[in-house]
């Protein structure tokens, strides 16, 4: 595994990027803030198997370390780490059902399988992204030889890592095989084929006579209550919806009063003074500043506007300050000025030792490392063309061996520190030794740039932030707000009387972490699901991040069909629809009832005409759009034939068969075999997991834990 990227101030060593392998079992991403109910231990239950909080809390442990590990970044927001619990959820839903269905129909990975799928010739995905050279992107299958070689004597975590792998492979071939069994039971007749080719290519020459919805007003059609009931009843089932919420609420920010940032500025004063003539100054900096000290060479143009010119201007010691920048005092002091050069090149022959967790195959103590590396730095130094050989043959760097060391151009600063200053510091030729955590490096400095000025500067950093006291009158104020509103009716009085401005959050839903202006709004999300909730129930004051939160549940929507009155507003146009539909259909049938009336009453009628040729297979009717049912009953009638009028999604339509045109004779549907197997092979990967959750019976506990 390379090392280039970890002396380049990157942590971990083993290179095994196990967000693939532990992205869900069939469909998930991978996927710790829990807080469970006293004596309360199951998450979930999946068909009666009980899901318990401490092994599902594990599960996004690994996975959350999974996804620093896969990504670099070692600091997951917030946010972040209440995604990864929601995937792990789905992740355990996803393999639960389908290890269950491939246990009761006899799938398995035997031994031999699984290890092909490891060390074969066409290893799977996940080991050739785990054991890929992150320099050079390229899989080395002897890495994977080499590791199993000395599993037993790797690092415990590393060997976890591994293992998590082998069974994501595992679950991976089931899955395959699952998906497969699906996909090849589905057999396509001949005769099938044959209607799919006719549905396609059987045309009708049609004309068709449209009266629009729009031709009647809205504001002339009358529904009363029982029109609602009756569309509602006919057509709830197509409106299922998962549970839902809808809060209405008011924010109290917590922002520093012009005291506090009085006191700010006295105290930020008062530092200053220290700050430029402290003799131990990072100390100081880290026990006063809101940021610790940084060391870091600052070339011009990377410094704060107020900073630069003067900072490359002046003598060491000079000192600028308190400014405001980014909502803080700031304060700053020239430290120190060097020419040093922007950009390094060197090459190097690692050598390890147990412990450091480079080679997990390396035998050899502190000590012995010590030896082999001067050992090393002699012979290349009595012969300096050798160090190209040993770069290649004795380097615990995998990656710098494939290319004899080098590690190409780095910026100054870019490597951790003894790396660096050994390079910064010789001369372009020299060779010498220098230890880091990684182990001994005999390093060989191959260039430098042109050195230009830089400096270092130290920084105290005072957050202008509310105090206590600001915080407490805030609350306060929330408090009394919660307390005097009661209900809904309260709530918006108060409102109204304070000018506090009411935000409004719909449809939130379980999963959620976030309303509107507000990222980790988690707790008030929770309040609003309790069961205990009803309508108009005002909340507690949350403390959200910089605010105070008071909100009034203003709408519960169950998981099923809705209410009539949670619908009403939304239908209410296909409601007035259905109405211009009658009135429609009887000014029709009034004027046309056979096909010689066609002509004179579709004109009476201001209906618009259309001629075109439409495929039974066809959905959109041209003009129209989506005409499933105007398309289905043309194809119902006889050459020459009128429809009776069919209400539609845009109009009311009468339409006509003027001729019915088969389809190209043809013998060999081979290919609409293939278009079809295929079809359902895709919709079967899709579909099949989605099909069995349907199915399950998946009780979901995780509001009482986060």
């Amino acid at each position: 595994m390379a090392l280039i990227g970890d002396i380049r101030k990157r942590s971990g060593l083993l290179v095994i990027i196990i967000g693939v392998a532990l992205a869900a079992f069939v469909l998930g991403d991978l996927l710790s803030n829990r807080s469970p109910r006293r004596g309360i231990n199951t998450i979930g239950k999946i068909n009666g198997e009980q899901i318990l909080a401490t092994d599902f809390n594990q599960r996004v442990d690994e996975n959350i370390e999974a996804r620093k590990l896969n990504t670099g970044n070692e600091n997951l927001s917030p946010d972040e780490q209440f995604q990864i619990r929601q995937s792990t959820w789905e992740q355990v839903i996803n393999e639960t059902l389908l290890l269950t269905e491939v246990d009761r129909l006899g799938l398995t990975v035997s031994t031999q399988e699984l290890d092909d799928q490891i060390r074969g010739k066409n290893p799977h995905t996940y080991i050739q992204q785990s054991f890929r050279d992150p320099e050079t992107g390229a899989f080395d299958p002897a890495n994977v030889i080499s590791f199993l070689q000395n599993l037993d004597n790797v690092d415990p975590q590393m060997k976890q890592r591994y293992l998590t792998i082998e069974k994501a492979i595992k679950e991976d071939r089931l899955n395959t095989k699952y998906r497969n069994l699906i996909a090849r039971g589905f057999y396509v007749p001949a005769a099938f084929a044959k209607r799919d080719y006719d549905a396609r290519n059987t045309k009708a020459r049609a004309r068709y006579y449209g009266a629009p919805y729009t031709s009647i007003a809205d504001s002339v059609v009358t529904i009363t209550d029982a029109d609602f009931e009756k569309f509602y009843k006919d057509n709830k089932h197509k409106y299922q919806q998962e549970a839902s919420r809808d809060i209405e609420y008011v924010t109290f920010e917590i922002l520093p009063s012009q005291e506090d940032r009085d006191k700010i500025n006295e105290q930020a004063g008062k530092l200053y003074n220290e700050f430029v003539t402290t003799d131990n100054l990072i100390s100081f900096v880290n026990t006063t500043s809101d940021e610790r000290y940084d060391s870091t060479w600052m070339k011009k143009g990377s410094l704060p506007y107020q900073l630069d010119s003067l900072m490359f201007n002046s003598p060491v010691g000079t000192a600028f300050g308190p400014y405001i920048e980014n909502n803080a005092y700031n304060m700053a002091r020239l430290v120190d000025v060097q020419s040093r050069p922007d950009s390094l090149k060197a090459s190097h022959i690692l050598v390890t030792y147990k412990g450091t967790n480079v080679n997990p195959a390396t035998t050899l103590t502190k000590e012995q490392a010590k030896a082999k590396a001067d050992s090393i730095l002699n012979v290349v130094k009595a012969s300096a063309a050798k160090f190209d050989e040993l770069a290649e043959t004795m380097n615990d760097d995998q990656t710098a061996a494939k290319t004899k060391g080098d590690l190409n151009w780095f910026a100054d600063g870019a490597m951790v520190p003894a790396f660096n200053n050994a390079v910064l510091n010789g001369k372009t030729g020299d060779i010498t030794v220098v230890e880091t955590q990684f182990g001994y490096h005999v390093i060989k400095i191959t260039g430098k740039t042109a050195p230009v000025k830089k400096v270092r500067v130290a920084k105290v950093k005072l957050a202008i932030e509310p105090s206590s006291k600001t915080m407490q009158d805030v609350y306060t104020l929330a408090s009394q707000f919660a307390t005097e509103s009661k209900n809904v009716e309260g709530f918006n009085k108060l409102l109204e009387e304070k000018g506090y401005t009411k935000r409004l959050a719909e449809r939130i839903s379980k999963d959620q972490n976030s309303i509107p202006g507000i990222q980790q709004a988690r707790e008030v999300i929770r309040w609003s699901f309790d069961n205990k909730r009803e309508i108009g129930d005002i909340s507690p004051v949350f403390d959200l991040d910089g605010r105070y939160l008071v909100a009034n549940l203003k709408e519960i929507r169950e998981k099923g069909a809705p209410t009539l009155a949670q619908l009403r507003e939304f239908i209410e146009p296909l409601v007035k629809r259905e109405k211009k539909a009658e009135t429609l259909i009887a000014e029709i049938n009034k004027e046309i009832k056979t096909l010689a009336d066609l002509d004179k009453g579709y004109r009476a009628l201001g209906m618009k005409a259309d001629t075109n040729e439409i495929a039974f297979a066809a959905s959109n009717l041209p003009g129209y759009g989506k005409e499933d049912e105007v398309i289905g009953i043309l194809f119902t009638l006889n050459a020459g034939q009128m429809s009776k009028p069919v209400k539609g999604n845009q109009a009311v339509f009468i339409v006509v068969n003027d001729e019915l045109v088969a389809a190209p004779p043809k013998d060999d549907f081979t290919t609409e075999k293939r278009m079809l197997q295929n079809a359902f092979r895709t919709r079967a990967q899709r579909e099949a997991t989605e099909a069995l959750k349907r199915k399950a019976n998946i009780e979901d506990n995780r509001l009482m834990f986060f």
